[in-house]
């Protein structure tokens, strides 16, 4: 009997984190929608279903821990507010602020960090109509990362601060 509780006891502590996948198709005004995720392999939205938020006055504020995790996403929307922060290595995030439907991302603010190795960002703000206001602030902290930005806007204030030694 002891044996088969210590072998249970070492399958509880042996067994691995699970990921959580995470996947939203949000329409309407006034979201305020804050998501953290602890571990790795995390996902919020992917290359086959995006997570997408549509709607005016949003809030969407976003922390990563752990390595792997990936966020892609697409906001249409007139007015977003957004922070994002992440630590661990090798994550992945796909942004794209966007016009559809009359709404043109025209009001953005987004504040972006990074502390880790290999992480890789691409972000498309305006891609089919410009933002009108946007002020993005982008701090990555570790070497071997990617920061790969299309920004159309009539007032586009965008700070990155890079503190590593080798980042594209």
């Amino acid at each position: 009997m002891k044996q088969i509780i210590l072998f249970v006891m070492a399958l509880l502590f042996a067994s691995p984190t699970l990921a959580n996948d995470i996947y939203i198709t949000q329409s309407g005004d006034t979201l305020d929608l804050d998501i953290v995720q602890d571990g790795q392999d995390n996902e919020f939205g992917d290359s086959t279903t995006d997570a997408s938020l549509t709607g005016d006055l949003m809030t969407f504020s976003i922390t990563q821990t752990g390595n792997f995790n990936k966020i892609d996403i697409e906001i249409d929307g007139n007015n977003y507010t957004g922070t994002w922060a992440f630590t661990g290595d090798s994550n992945i995030v796909d942004f794209t602020c966007d016009a559809t439907s009359g709404v043109n991302c025209e009001t953005v603010t987004a504040n972006i960090t990074t502390n880790g190795d290999d992480n890789e960002f691409e972000i498309y703000i305006g891609e089919t109509s410009d933002s009108e206001d946007l002020i993005a602030n982008f701090t990555i902290t570790g070497d071997n990362s990617q920061f790969i930005n299309n920004i159309d806007g009539t007032d586009a204030n965008v700070t990155v601060v890079s503190n590593n030694s080798s980042s594209l």
